[in-house]
């Protein structure tokens, strides 16, 4: 059943919910009385969604290939932030204890998938 949270920003439920600034209420209070996950868990399910739409492709169309390619690279990597979206990917991943490969194969099967990814996003 839908709330009037579910289809509000996240920047409105201090608005429904009658908070005033003065009121120093944490954001996790904001969650927890309008029973929304964290921004995080949103995240990672969208993310996990996409990955399992790109593992059930045709094994030639392009995105298929670049998500299950090889990278390999001659030059250094530039210094800053290391974290690709494939390594934000595999730590995903890691908290359902899959490995990238395990992965695919249960990507295939879309109901199995969106069940795995419903369940892990709830933190």
């Amino acid at each position: 059943m839908m709330t009037i949270y579910d289809a509000c920003p996240e920047h409105n439920y201090y608005i429904y919910a009658d908070i005033c600034w003065y009121h120093r209420v944490s954001n996790r209070e904001v969650r927890c009385m309008t029973e929304q996950p964290p921004l995080t868990a949103i995240i990672q399910k969208r993310r996990l969604m996409l990955f399992g739409h790109l593992a059930r492709m045709d094994e030639t169309a392009d995105a298929r290939r670049i998500l299950t390619g090889v990278h390999q690279s001659d030059c250094s990597r530039p210094v800053g932030r290391p974290y690709t979206w494939m390594a934000t990917l595999k730590s995903d991943l890691s908290r359902h204890n899959l490995t990238f490969e395990d992965a695919i194969e249960l990507a295939v099967d879309k109901s199995l998938w969106r069940l795995l990814v419903a369940s892990g996003a709830t933190h």
